[in-house]
């Protein structure tokens, strides 16, 4: 089978050039998942002949800086960095190096999210003191609590600590965590759950808006300022809260709203699963939970909001070798509000099929080709 482009011809004009300050959402299921579709809006946005070939957008114009590679923050509360570093090689992106250059910046959401911040020990924490200082007692370093041997005076004295001749200590590592680790082409920025409510979601916005302010800093004549900012499943953040922490549809909402005025364009990957959406409205449906109902408020006010709406799921017929699933494009709320949307530019709803191989390719084709 010959090898399939990183992005498909069929697929680059729904990736390439988003309209400015534009929401797009991508629903996905649990046996369809969104990873290659993130992984195409990321290629289109770092690789500078792909955005070159776009003569047009959604909008009726080019809003691709004249082909200049975008910059992208990959703010991810599923994934962690090793998998996005390793399903972007397979497109020939290399994100340590794009981080080294300051093209590409990648937020961890999942890891420490409800840890507390690690910090770096000092010198006089990470190693023990020398012979010569013995450390006092009630200090950082434990103290040697070995009882001296029950014996009769003899010769030989018996076992005990010599405080005349102290024993050397052997170099051993402390029996502590070991510092977060950082990663080859530059640190990763991890999320941190602080406190409660709308006071937790500044916060995050904060250090995600810190981010983007360094990329656009760092802009040079080659490459544009533009940031386009990629969401992973914020919903797992909702879920992972809910009423315990004071966090529901509306602060979500407000909170994506909060980051859109820093970035260009936004992509966002959403569950769209029938338990988490259908069975929070449908009737004669026993009490929705409280996530369901979250949820689906929350994925249903964010497709009124968006500019374009990417659905991914499983084939109605059931499971087949050379087809994935079913890509659907449907205008979304924000559609033409604040543009005028060229229907004959290519652009238009339509639902295509996928096929992912095991070598990360990606052929987009209609149905009966």
């Amino acid at each position: 089978m010959p090898t399939q482009p990183p992005l498909p011809p069929l697929l680059a004009p729904y990736v390439t050039a988003l309209p400015t300050s534009s929401l797009t959402v991508l629903s996905t299921v649990l046996g369809a998942q969104g990873n290659w579709l993130t992984l195409r809006y990321l290629y289109a946005a770092l690789n500078a002949s792909t955005a070159s070939d776009a003569t047009f957008s959604l909008s009726g114009d080019n809003n691709n800086n004249d082909g200049k590679k975008q910059k992208v923050v990959l703010v991810s509360f599923l994934r962690g960095w090793e998998f996005w570093r390793s399903e972007a090689k397979r497109l020939g992106l290399d994100l340590a190096r794009l981080t080294d250059k300051r093209q590409f910046a990648f937020i961890d959401g999942l890891s420490e999210l409800f840890s507390s911040p690690r910090t770096t020990p000092t010198t006089e924490t990470a190693h023990p003191p020398l012979p010569s200082q013995p450390a006092l007692r009630g200090g950082p370093i434990p103290q040697r609590t070995v009882l001296p041997t029950r014996s009769a005076p003899g010769p030989i004295p018996a076992r005990g600590p010599q405080p005349t001749t102290p024993r050397p200590v052997a170099a051993v590592p402390p029996p502590s965590a070991p510092p977060a680790p950082r990663e080859v082409g530059g640190p990763v920025t991890r999320l941190h759950w602080s406190s409660k409510g709308a006071a937790a979601l500044d916060s995050l916005e904060k250090d995600i808006a810190a981010v983007v302010a360094q990329l656009k800093a760092a802009a040079t004549a080659e490459d544009a300022s533009e940031v386009l900012l990629l969401l992973d499943q914020p919903d797992l953040l909702l879920a992972a809260t809910g009423p315990s922490k004071d966090v529901g549809a509306t602060e979500m909402s407000e909170w994506v709203m909060g980051l859109q005025q820093y970035v260009d364009a936004t992509v966002m990957t959403l569950a769209a699963d029938l338990p988490l959406i259908h069975n929070a409205s449908a009737a004669g449906h026993q009490m929705a939970t409280p996530l369901e109902t979250e949820h689906a408020a929350f994925a249903i006010g964010s497709a009124h909001r968006a500019h374009m709406v990417m659905q991914l799921r499983d084939l109605d017929t059931g499971a087949a070798r050379d087809v994935s699933g079913v890509l659907r494009v449907s205008k979304g709320g924000a559609w033409g509000q604040s543009d005028n949307v060229d229907t004959n530019g290519g652009r238009e709803e339509r639902e295509v099929l996928y096929f992912v191989q095991r070598d990360g390719g990606v052929s987009v084709f209609g149905r009966g080709e």
